[in-house]
This record gives structure tokens, sequence and C-alpha cells, in this order.
């Protein structure tokens, strides 16, 4: 049986405070072949890791992530929700979350819905020029009118999908995405092995179970994303014996 990806789903978020250095490093310290992590714009337009619209839930700060500075969302504790330990943990820009990947790792960095998608995909081309591992990156959204204006063959994308998941899939394989993201329960062996024959990679989002895991990969997928890499990297070898 081929290897597939563990993929660390806001890091290794079960064990560190989710899109902070301390869940990407934790991921790579257990292996995790990608790491997935969200991308928000600041009040100036600055690119960073975040994944809620507001910062109540995983910050001590408050208000709405787009009408914050940089500034003022760096002075903000980005960990102590998750465990005292982790209070020196820090909102992040894209490029520094960029910078603490292994060169051996891979990121997939999710486009959160907006009503700014001219101003967030002007600062992506800047992004895509700058880094230098576009063949480990790929870019992923709900949103297909994101991802059509950079799906391109150097540019590997993804449309996520939580519903309406023909539809979704039939989307993603029209606009020339490289993978299908649906989440679990949308992942069926039909739709699966329809995904494939159109040429597309299938990652299952969130799987934290092994057993879980086990099936899709004996379903074919190419990937689960999951908040616990090394609880699958150490149960899987033992399930799939």
């Amino acid at each position: 049986m081929t290897p597939f990806l563990i993929i660390a789903h806001r890091g290794a978020s079960a064990v560190a405070p989710e899109s902070t250095a301390a869940a990407i490093l934790a991921a790579a310290r257990c292996g995790a072949h990608m790491v997935e992590l969200d991308v928000e714009m600041t009040k100036e337009g600055r690119l960073i890791i975040f994944h809620d619209e507001r910062l109540e839930r995983t910050t001590d700060g408050k208000g709405q992530v787009r009408h914050t500075s940089l500034m003022a969302l760096k002075r903000l504790d980005a960990g102590s929700w998750f465990h005292p330990r982790f209070r020196q943990e820090k909102v992040l820009l894209v490029a520094e979350a960029l910078s603490l990947l292994p060169s051996w790792m891979g990121v997939n960095l999710e486009l959160k819905r907006t009503r700014q998608k001219a101003a967030l995909l002007q600062r992506l081309e800047k992004l895509i020029t700058r880094i230098h591992f576009q063949q480990r990156l790929l870019f992923s959204s709900f949103d297909p009118g994101l991802l059509k204006p950079i799906c391109k063959p150097a540019i590997p994308t993804a449309l996520l999908c939580r519903q309406e998941a023909e539809r979704s899939l039939r989307h993603a394989i029209r606009i020339g995405c490289a993978a299908w993201h649906p989440h679990w329960e949308m992942a069926t062996r039909h739709r699966i092995a329809t995904a494939h024959a159109a040429g597309l990679r299938v990652h299952v989002w969130t799987v934290d179970k092994p057993v879980l895991a086990h099936r899709f990969r004996q379903w074919g997928v190419d990937g689960v994303f999951t908040n616990n890499p090394a609880l699958l990297n150490r149960s899987l070898p033992q399930v799939w014996g």
C-alpha cells in the first residue's frame, strides 16, 4: 500500500494552540507531511495566519481581524487560551509561518472568503513571487472565485467542500484544481473514484481517529487532514499492518 499524506490541520492543533509557531513546529517534529494554515488580511492588508474572522476565540483581543492592524495583532496573546505555557505565542505573518517549515514539509494555505478578493489576490501574487518552494505549496478555499485566478500548473489549488459534494466536485474539475478537499462526511468511494478519474487528488478533513483514516486510505484517498498527526503517525502502521 502506497503512503499518503498526513496533513496537520492548523498545525498540530491537538497539542498546541492552532495556527501558532508552536503548532507548526510540533507538526514538523512528529513527521506530518504538510501543514494546513488559514490566511486572513489585517486592516492594512498584510497576510497573516488566522482562522476566524474575529479575535476572541484564540487570542485575548476583541473585534474583527480585518479591522485590526498588524501592530495591534502582534501585541496579542495567541496561546494562553490553550494552556498558560503557550502565553508567548503570537499571531504570525504568512512569511513568518513559512520560514518555520523544514525543507521537506509542504504547506496548504487556505484562503478565507472575503469581500476584498482583488486585494487578497494581489498580495498572494507578491507572496508567490517571493517564496522559493512553490512545488510544496497548495492553495485551497471554499470560494472557487479565489482559486480560479491563480489556478495554473505551477500553482496547485484545491476546492474545499462541506456540502453539495457533487456540485463541488464538478466545479473543482471545471476550474482545473489539482485536488478536492471534502469533509469526511462528503467523501464516498464513488466521489473519490470520480475525482481520481478526472486527475484530482483527494484529501479528506478532519480525521483524528486512526480507524476512520484507515477506511479512507482503503478507499484510495491521497491524504487526510488531522489535528493530531502524531497519533496517526503512531497508529496507522499498526492499523494497516
